[in-house]
């Protein structure tokens, strides 16, 4: 009975991980599966694991593998938002260093206009884009901010926001009264 009940328990955990794609991203990072979950864990807003509705988007074990650092970035909601951390990559237990689920005005990054938010880093830098709004009431482009954050010895912080512009498909415009 009692391996009976172990062996249902190791297989829920392990559905779990495959539910959040940590095996995956474990074989990706070179990280061990049980490290990944408690990073994903970490980056929670939930006590009970079975509420989260998130799951890993990214866990990028290279881009800042100089600093020794890795960034995971999880995905929730609807609209899709985003959560970026950042962890030291110590053999024993990863620390988080840093972490944001909004931009310095206080949006999240969020999905909107049929526009996902990315995260990737460049030159040691993270930059995340979002879509922040419509250009105008009646325009065909979303303004996209993509705020840049750099590291400071200590964390990660704010530095600047670059606006750029990107075309809306009519029917994910707000103003569009198409039935989809």
């Amino acid at each position: 009975m009692r391996f009976a009940v172990t062996l249902l328990l190791v297989s829920s955990l392990f559905a779990q991980h495959e539910g959040n794609g940590e095996s995956r991203w474990a074989e990706a990072s070179g990280l061990d599966v049980e490290t990944v979950h408690r990073l994903w864990r970490s980056m929670s807003h939930f006590a009970d694991e079975r509420d989260d509705d998130s799951r890993i988007a990214l866990l990028d074990s290279r881009s800042l593998a100089a600093r020794n650092q890795l960034l995971m970035v999880t995905a929730a909601g609807l609209p899709t938002c985003l959560t970026v951390a950042v962890f030291s990559n110590t053999l024993k237990s990863p620390k988080a260093l840093w972490s944001e689920s909004s931009s310095p005005d206080g949006k999240g990054f969020c999905e909107a206009f049929g526009i996902q938010p990315e995260v990737n880093v460049s030159n040691g830098k993270i930059l995340i884009k979002a879509p922040v709004g419509m250009h105008s009431e009646h325009a065909s482009h979303a303004d996209v901010a993509e705020y840049t954050y750099a590291w400071t010895g200590q964390t990660y912080t704010f530095g600047y926001t670059v606006m750029t512009l990107k075309f809306v498909a009519p029917a994910d415009r707000p103003n569009n009264t198409t039935v989809r």
